[in-house]
């Protein structure tokens, strides 16, 4: 698994799912599949989810409960 972050394109992208994060002009990101807006480090979390399921990963693994409820926190630019 790996996810690519380029942060001089404002974009992030995995070789094992087709999700896609991009950076906004208010410097907020956005996801592919997911409704909002998130904070740098929070795109990251949705990359690695992204990835988790991709590999088959179940719902109610603790690991992906925990990445899932991160990205219900607010976003803080």
């Amino acid at each position: 698994m790996t996810t690519t972050i380029d942060d001089l394109l404002g974009r992030m992208w995995s070789d094992e799912s087709d999700t896609v994060a991009e950076l906004q002009p208010d410097g907020s990101w956005t996801v592919t599949g997911r409704q909002g807006r998130y904070n740098r480090n929070q795109a990251i979390t949705a990359m690695v989810l992204a990835e988790s399921y991709a590999a088959g990963t179940p719902a109610d693994d603790p690991f992906v409960q925990g990445w899932e409820a991160e990205l219900k926190e607010p976003h803080h630019g």
